[in-house]
Parts: C-alpha cells; structure tokens; sequence
C-alpha cells in the first residue's frame, strides 16, 4: 500500500478549519495531515467575536472543532506553536519550539493582522485590534473597568466593535477617516442615519477624523487628529482594515505581492504549496470576508482530493451590519451618474430608509436601514439582471421576488 502524503496546514483559522472538511467530505485517507497553528485554541468561528464581547455569545458557542474533533479525525493538531521557517525545497517547517515536520503538499492559512496606522504613539500599551479569541478576553476584562474607548475605523467591523463595548458599559467614539460610517457600501443619507442611530444607542461617530498621533508615556490617554482635535482615553482598538500575513511566505523565497500570490487553484509559486484565506492574493484582490475564503477551500479541497475543478472566481456578496437592534443591509454598490437613476423610501417615524439604484431599467444597487427582509430578494434581482418593470413597486418591496 502507498504511503499516504503528508499535508501540512499552517494556521488554524476559518479558511483552514473549512479545507479541513472539505478534504474530508471528499477523500479522508488521501492525507495524512498535520495542523499547526499561533493561536492556543482549537478551531472557532471569528464572526461571533463581536457578540462575544458584547454578552450576546458564550465562549462555547464560538468552538467550531474542538480538539477531540481533530483526534477523532486522525489530524494532529499543535496550537500555540507557530510555524517561523520553512524550506519549500526540502519541503520541511519548524515551529517557533523548534517542532520540525516534513511535508509533501503544504497549505498556508495565515491570516492577516490588523492595519496599523504609521503614526507616532502606536506601539502604545492598550492599542489592540479584534482578530482573535485572546483579543475579546482581553478586551472583555478591560471594558469592566469602565472608561472611554476610541474605535479607529467606521466599517463593518469597527462599529461591532463600538457597539460591543459600549453594551459593556464602556464610553465609545469611533473616528472614521471618510465622509460617513461604511462609506464603501452605504450612500451618504444612510450613513447619517446609521451615525443618528448609533448616537441614540451612546456611541459618538466622527467623520472625517483622521488620526496623527496616539498620546501617552506607557499606555495610551487620548488621541491627536490632523484637524488638531485632541480626545482623551484609555483604550484604542484598531479596524481600520487587515494586512495579510506573508512574512513567511517572503521568507521562504514565494512570490508576493500585498498578500501570498496564487493562481485560481490557490497555488503559489513553489511546487506543492498552497495559500488560501486572508493572506492570499489573486489578481489584485484581497480577501476578508468568510465568503469567498469559504469559496477558496472547496476548490482547494477538491484540488487536492485530485478532482479537476474551476477555480476560483470572484462572486460579489451583500454586507449585513451584525449589531442586535441594528439591522443594516447593501447589495451592488450606491452610485451616480447621468445614466444612474435614483429611488429613495423614508419611515422617519420607524426610522426605515430603503435607497435603490437602476441602470438602463435594471437594479444596480440597494440600501437597507432599518428594515431589510427584502435585501436577499434584492440582491438575487441586481445578480439576475432582470429588466424592472415597476420601479414603485420594487421600491416597496412589492414585486423584488
């Protein structure tokens, strides 16, 4: 009997724990496979970090595959240990414990960090980001003791995280660099209303506010913005986007560019070496959101399972605002132009606010705020490409089926 390949997954994130089942929905005894991965837990699922940290999850719920999950599987599995060298020619990794592992086919799955601004005061004690479990613990224990907090970032990610924290009794500020909160996927008339909403809610939202300098000796006290505003406090938290994580990829000699560079089939430029998730590049694009990481492992699922597949390819997706009470819902992409038709409906009493966009009689773009079950309907429409008939109709979710 041949011996089995030996794979080698280096992280543990969501794209590795996802290739995982992949490989095992389709030819479990193909590998003998190893995971090693930085962080101390097992597989779980980083989208609910914001609920954790604001109460509305227990830390149970976030396990995805606990650690008898992979021992039940035959997978071994080596947390807290990252992988710091690599030698794609002698197809061998070592871990920062000096842990050494050979590898026949090896799966890079190193996510990507936070963005951090190049801006004097960073280093500063009590700066942190969202990414990880450890993260939300830390951030958890601080935010009982009071205190104000500046979220540097109005996406997605930064309001879950403002809210969070405020629902932990935390004062919060956000400061966003742009005209208004999710400027990439929201008009400005919703983003003022989400700013009104999130006022009414207690957290301050800032636009416009570009940082230039974190003040404090040892841990920070406030933060300088290039209009010369100065506002004090005790916690930063950084979500102001992600920069892949490629430095073990540069070191072992992989072509990289802002991430890890892959072909469709997720292969790098080395012979039997993968990367998927967060810290890959194809094309130009990047990727942060689960989506299109989950997209990713199943076609280097079936790749590797030694199926002929069509790799990957770009599929836009809807952006939900995930914060209790909040419903916020953007599909396509809010525009303008001669060519651009506009229809806007308001509920200033309910605080509804519903904005489409059609092109040449067909959907374009949809805004959402407030009430969004008619956002999937929505977006199937602006995918299809379906000439709208009654545009009234549309706008009150009538006829969007």
């Amino acid at each position: 009997m041949s011996r089995r390949q030996r794979l080698l997954v280096v992280g543990n994130g969501m794209a590795a724990t996802r290739l995982l089942d992949e490989l095992l929905r389709r030819d479990a005894g193909r590998f003998q496979v190893t995971v090693v991965g930085a962080e101390a837990e097992p597989g779980y699922n980083r989208v609910l970090l914001s609920p954790l940290l604001a109460g509305e999850a227990a830390e149970a719920e976030l396990i995805t595959h606990d650690r008898d999950w992979y021992r039940e599987r035959g997978i071994a599995l080596h947390c807290g240990d990252p992988v710091t060298w690599l030698c794609t020619r002698e197809r061998r990794a070592r871990t920062a414990s000096g842990r050494d592992f050979a590898w026949d086919q090896l799966v890079l799955a190193t996510g990507a960090r936070a963005a951090r601004p190049a801006v004097p005061g960073i280093a500063l004690n009590n700066v942190i980001a969202l990414r990880s479990l450890a993260d939300a613990r830390w951030l958890g224990q601080r935010a009982e003791a009071g205190g104000r907090a500046i979220v540097v970032g109005g996406g997605l990610l930064g309001l879950e995280a403002a809210c969070a924290l405020q629902a932990r009794g935390m004062q919060v500020s956000v400061l966003q660099r742009g005209p208004w909160l999710m400027n990439r996927q929201l008009d400005a008339e919703a983003g003022s209303l989400l700013a009104e909403r999130l006022a009414r809610r207690g957290v301050d939202c800032q636009t416009g506010a570009r940082l230039s300098e974190l003040l404090g000796a040892d841990a920070v006290s406030g933060v300088c913005l290039e209009d010369g505003r100065r506002l004090e406090c005790d916690l930063v938290v950084l979500a102001a986007g992600i920069e892949p994580r490629t430095e073990l990829a540069r070191a072992a000699g992989l072509r990289c560019d802002r991430g890890v560079c892959v072909d469709p089939w997720l292969r790098t430029s080395a012979t039997g070496v993968h990367a998927l998730g967060e810290c890959c590049q194809i094309g130009e694009e990047l990727f942060g959101l689960v989506a299109p990481v989950y997209r990713q492992a199943e076609v280097l699922g079936r790749t590797l399972a030694g199926e002929a597949v069509p790799g990957y390819r770009s599929e836009p997706a809807p952006t939900r605002l995930k914060v209790s009470g909040l419903e916020v819902f953007s599909a396509g992409q809010p525009c303008c132009g001669e060519a651009i038709r506009s229809l806007a409906w308001r509920d200033p009493v309910a605080g509804h606010y519903r904005r489409l966009w059609l092109r040449a009689g067909r959907l374009v773009g949809a805004v959402l705020l407030g009430e969004t079950r008619d956002g999937q309907q929505y977006f199937d429409r602006i995918q299809s490409a379906q000439a709208v008939e009654d545009s009234d109709r549309l706008l009150l979710g009538l006829d969007a089926a």
